[in-house]
Parts: structure tokens; sequence; C-alpha cells
């Protein structure tokens, strides 16, 4: 789970499968969640994306991916 919280932290969209995640719930309820427009999503290349703008909102997390911090 932390590696998905890490993607949807610091990628600008992640799959279904893996929004449903962290969500909480499974693949086909992920796909009909997104059917049913309670998982925002955009269409590319025939795939469709989950905007983690969106995602991190409706989980409450920070707007923005984190800095990092130099070493």
């Amino acid at each position: 789970m932390g590696n998905d919280i890490m993607a949807v932290l610091t990628n600008p969209t992640v799959d279904v499968v893996l929004a449903g995640r962290v969500l909480g719930i499974g693949k086909n309820a992920a796909y009909k969640a997104r059917e049913a427009g309670e998982i925002p999503s955009i269409k590319v290349g025939g795939q469709y994306r989950v905007p983690t703008a969106k995602l991190r909102e409706m989980l409450g997390l920070p707007a923005h991916p984190p800095t990092p911090i130099a070493a």
C-alpha cells in the first residue's frame, strides 16, 4: 500500500486498478466507479487514467506532490 500512496503522491496519473486499491475497493468496483463517474478519469491512448490531483483530493492528501529534500 505504501508504494501505491507514493505513486499517487508523485505521478500525474495512475491506472484505475491502483486508484481503486488506494480507495479500498477491488478491480471490478473501481472500473464500475469509473464508468459511473465516481472516480474521475481521462482517456489517453485508449487507456483510462486517473488524475492523481483529483485522487489526492478525494483521499484528503496534500494537493501537490511533496518536494524532494536535497541530499
